[in-house]
Formats: C-alpha cells, sequence, structure tokens
C-alpha cells in the first residue's frame, strides 16, 4: 500500500511540473528577463458585474492580482520574446464583457511559430466580488481577497492567497501553497496534487471539518482552535473549532499545517 501512495504521489508530482510548459503551445519559458530583447505592454481597463467571472490560462511568467471594493478591473501585461519574431508570432488574447473577463495566451498556428521564445508578467487589480479562474501559469503566483469562487490548476510556482471566502479548488501546484481562510461557503475548500508543503491560515472563529489524505510528509495543528488526529496510514481528521464546512487536502508531497491567521 506505501508503495502504491508514494508511486501515486511521484506520477502527480511529475504530471505537475510539466503541465503549465506544455500546456502553452510551443511557449518556452526562462526565467532571465535579460533573455528577451523584445517587449510590449498592454494596459487596459474594464468594468465589471459583481460576481462576474474573471479568467487567466497558459501564462508563462509571474502573476500578481491585486483586489478592490470597486467595479473596474485594470489590466497590465508585458509581453516578451527573445526575438521580434517570437513576439510577433503570440498575444495574449482579451475577452471581455460586463458579466466576464478572459485572457488567455493565443499563438498562431505556423511552421515558424511552432516554438517560440516567450514570457509574461501578468498584474491585474481586480474587483474582489468576483469569481477568478487561473490556469496553466509557469511562475508564481500572488492573489489578494477575493469575496467569490477560486479555482487554480496547473500552476508551476508558489502560490499565496490572501484571502479566500467562497469555495475554493486548487490543485495541480508545482510548489508551496499559502492560503488565509477568515470564513467557509457551505462547500468548503478542496486542496489536491501540490509538491510542496502547503499553509493553510484559519481565523480564531472558524468551524470546519478537516480531512487529510495521501501525504508524504508532516500533518500539523499550530493554531489553537485546531485538533487533528491520524485515523489511518496517511490519513487525518479533525475539526476546526466546533466542525462545519469542509477542508479538503489530499495528495500532498510536503508538510501540511494549519496555523492561526
Amino acid at each position: 500500500m506505501r508503495n502504491r501512495l508514494m508511486c501515486t504521489l511521484i506520477i502527480t508530482i511529475a504530471t505537475l511540473m510539466v503541465a503549465p510548459l506544455s500546456s502553452a503551445t510551443g511557449q518556452k519559458y526562462y526565467k532571465d528577463d535579460r533573455d528577451y530583447a523584445e517587449r510590449e505592454e498592454i494596459n487596459q481597463t474594464y468594468q465589471l458585474a459583481p460576481g462576474a467571472d474573471v479568467e487567466l490560462s497558459v501564462i508563462a511568467g509571474p502573476v500578481e492580482i491585486e483586489t478592490t471594493n470597486g467595479s473596474t478591473a485594470e489590466v497590465h501585461i508585458v509581453r516578451m520574446g527573445e526575438t521580434r519574431k517570437d513576439l510577433d508570432c503570440y498575444t495574449v488574447a482579451i475577452d471581455h464583457t460586463p458579466n466576464s473577463l478572459i485572457m488567455r495566451h493565443k499563438q498562431m498556428r505556423t511552421d515558424e511559430c511552432q516554438n517560440i521564445r516567450s514570457k509574461q508578467q501578468v498584474t491585474l487589480r481586480l474587483p474582489r466580488n468576483i469569481d477568478l479562474k487561473l490556469n496553466a501559469i509557469a511562475g508564481p503566483v500572488k492573489i489578494g481577497e477575493i469575496d467569490g469562487s477560486l479555482r487554480m490548476s496547473g500552476i508551476s510556482g508558489r502560490v499565496d492567497v490572501a484571502q479566500a471566502l467562497g469555495f475554493s479548488d486548487i490543485s495541480g501546484i508545482s510548489g508551496v501553497l499559502s492560503i488565509s481562510i477568515p470564513r467557509l461557503s457551505d462547500k468548503g475548500i478542496r486542496v489536491s496534487g501540490i509538491s510542496g508543503k502547503v499553509d493553510i491560515k484559519v481565523a480564531g472563529d472558524l468551524n470546519a471539518d478537516l480531512h487529510v489524505s495521501g501525504i508524504n510528509g508532516d500533518v500539523n495543528a499550530a493554531a489553537p482552535n485546531v485538533t487533528i488526529n491520524k485515523v489511518g496510514h496517511s490519513q487525518f481528521a479533525g475539526k476546526v473549532g466546533a466542525g462545519g464546512s469542509p477542508i479538503s487536502v489530499s495528495g500532498i508531497s510536503g508538510s501540511v499545517t494549519f496555523r492561526s491567521e
């Protein structure tokens, strides 16, 4: 059983490490910005209705999202390419309606554009009352306070979430995950497939049921309102406060810590 668990974790980790890069069609990501001689900026503002869907996908580089109480979305994207051809072979397409803002890497389907050397830096200032989705990001991600739902998958880099209030589904991260939970929706939060440690900050008055499984590391209760016990091989169960909405954590290659917010 232990060998089966370790095999599953190794396969999951290997998948996480390549998923964000392979999702960007022919897009090669290099860490040193000095490799990119060609650059262009995208600066746009949009109005969004409360509860709007915001989606960002297939980005080779860091993403930082600040949130506000307003209704204006500010988009700042730096597109980079090693050569002019690399830069001309792709764009970051933006589709907007009052109820949605979708940004994604879009690459030309020609022979000369099959493999390009490119990178992006994305900085967004968004209303906090939105539903946010991020997919296939090859770089660190930092997110401010979100009132709506949060969905993330295929992230190659550290992820920091200042505050998540709605349902959160976070999976496929190759890096450390740090998230603060002041309160939960009825559906709670689900975290799975993380190649790195998980740090969950819980509020002092939070009530939640804890379910932890498939962990290749320690599980720590570092907050006075958290109790957790081992109930099986790599399985743990516990509560935050009096118990309530579920916090489910599974398939983690690293430690899991519940600490005070």
